[in-house]
């Protein structure tokens, strides 16, 4: 996406380079852990207004959140740094070297059901409870990718792209922080006009992978510093394409009725 003859700098946003700690403290920790606690404040909110047992949601979403983040290192290291697993295996146990964000909401997802058929929550409920939050920790989150840079896009000179050291291009982390907003709005809509179980997953599961699909296209190649390409399609398209697949699925049970829309553990 160039537009040949106009210069770089005068289109692109500027390239703001965070020191990647103030002594112990690191920018893209602090605003994750903000997301977290943001999300976790607005989970309980919504628990609270769903009937649900607090104390034991709050169990919930301890084991969801912790199984995920390990999740998330695991999986990115499998799907996008396969090369580590025969080199450097270890690495597996270094959780904080490498983040993904799909093998983060399936490691928290098959978690969260394991958890709910174990102590026999109300599963979709408490999904919602935990889908009112999501939208605003995952602001931070991407705020702190962007803060740091870590998902660098194509070379570009469209007005959305960052003048990064070597040519300018897309930084994709910022680019879903701008969109982020979008979900955090439908999920308040949605949870305000009803409590029906499993609403909210549902639309998030039918939101997100709009967003997300088409900017993967947009992410640097491997060779270039970006992500690996099975196909044609990231790891994390092939997720959206799966967790938008789930959610028309979920509408479907909702406009048949079934079980109220509510799944039973």
């Amino acid at each position: 996406m160039h537009f040949p003859g106009l210069p770089s700098l005068a289109l692109t946003l500027p390239f703001v380079q965070l020191p990647y700690s103030f002594g112990p403290i690191h920018p893209f920790g602090v605003l994750v852990g903000i997301g977290v606690a943001l999300g976790f404040k607005l989970a309980m909110r919504r628990a609270r207004e769903l009937g649900l047992d607090l104390e034991r949601f709050e169990k919930h979403v301890f084991w969801t959140v912790a199984i995920g983040f390990v999740a998330s290192h695991v999986l990115d290291t499998i799907f996008y740094h396969p090369e580590v697993l025969l080199t450097r295996p270890w690495e597996l146990l270094l959780i904080y070297q490498g983040l993904s964000s799909f093998g983060g909401f399936f490691g928290g997802a098959v978690a969260f059901v394991l958890y709910a058929r174990r102590h026999k929550v109300d599963l979709w409920r408490s999904a919602d409870a935990i889908a009112y939050g999501l939208p605003v920790g995952w602001f931070f989150g991407r705020m702190g990718c962007a803060s740091i840079h870590d998902h660098p896009g194509a070379l570009s000179t469209s007005p959305l792209a960052v003048d990064w050291p070597g040519g300018s291009r897309f930084d994709l982390g910022l680019l879903e922080l701008m969109l982020v907003p979008l979900l955090i709005i439908a999920a308040q809509v949605v949870a305000r006009r009803t409590k029906r179980p499993g609403s909210l997953i549902t639309t998030l599961a039918l939101l997100y992978p709009p967003i997300r699909f088409p900017l993967d296209f947009l992410r640097a190649s491997a060779a270039d510093g970006g992500d690996v390409r099975y196909f044609g399609w990231t790891p994390g398209q092939y997720a959206s394409a799966g967790l938008f697949l789930f959610g028309l699925w979920m509408l479907r049970r909702t406009l048949r009725g079934d079980d109220d829309g509510a799944l039973k553990p």
